[in-house]
């Protein structure tokens, strides 16, 4: 029914009343690009203030009218619709660090996996450090060390219930801290994944589709983004 509405929209033109119309349908989009881009400035990928939820979904609703004649069901609007959202903001941090072109989700997934098992310690400052970095010459040498990475309390507070963590894990600001520094060091698609999880409230299915790989790929993702949060137990 909200697809052939939308038709309607496309046909007569009117792409005031199809914006109206696809942003009542899909509420958990601006939710996740909101939360996704509030994260993103956390952790310094982006610079603060610069991109905001509007702008990026401007765009892709512009994109998704002009093109929307091939679109018949409301389910795989949805995955277009989240789909664009994070290789939008993929493209913002891409522009922001000047980092490689965009790789293949899948094949990142799969890489990313194994940097998932790496095990974390801390030094004697109490900092979260990965153990790989102990053997990093540079590490043992004096240098400036980084800011403490905190997540706005509303993201923490999103993922703490998606991930079935207890709720008074972060009372305190090393507890916030170690938090921050295990969700900073989330490679990239990885925090994809997370990010349409949490933020998103993306199904297991809805995120193989929405990024183009496998469900077992994504359960192995998440399992390990639990296994890797249990740390603060």
């Amino acid at each position: 029914m909200l697809v052939k509405q939308l038709h309607r929209h496309k046909d007569e033109n009117d792409f005031e009343q199809f914006y109206n119309k696809i942003a009542s349908m899909v509420p958990d989009l601006k939710k996740f690009t909101t939360r996704s881009l509030l994260a993103a400035e956390g952790q310094g990928t982006i610079d603060r203030g610069f991109y905001n939820a509007e702008g990026i979904l401007d765009e892709i609703y512009l994109e998704v009218f002009k093109d929307f004649n091939d679109i018949k069901d409301e389910e795989r609007l949805k995955i277009i619709l989240f789909s664009k959202a994070v290789q939008k903001i993929e493209e913002k941090k891409i522009i922001e660090q000047e980092t490689p072109d965009y790789l293949p989700t899948e094949k990142m997934l799969q890489e990313e996996l194994d940097r998932l098992d790496e095990e974390f310690t801390t030094d004697a400052d109490g900092d979260l450090i990965l153990n790989t970095e102990l053997d990093d010459i540079s590490y043992k040498q004096p240098r400036q060390r980084p800011s403490n990475v905190l997540l706005d309390r509303s993201l923490e507070q999103q993922l703490i219930k998606k991930l079935d963590m207890d709720d008074t894990l972060l009372p305190s600001l090393e507890r916030r801290t170690l938090f921050g520094a295990l969700y900073n060091f989330i490679p990239t698609r990885s925090k994809s994944v997370l990010e349409l999880y949490a933020f998103g409230n993306r199904s297991v299915h809805d995120i193989s589709e929405i990024l183009e790989v496998p469900e077992e790929v994504v359960d192995r993702i998440m399992d390990k983004l639990k296994e890797r949060f249990r740390l603060l137990k």
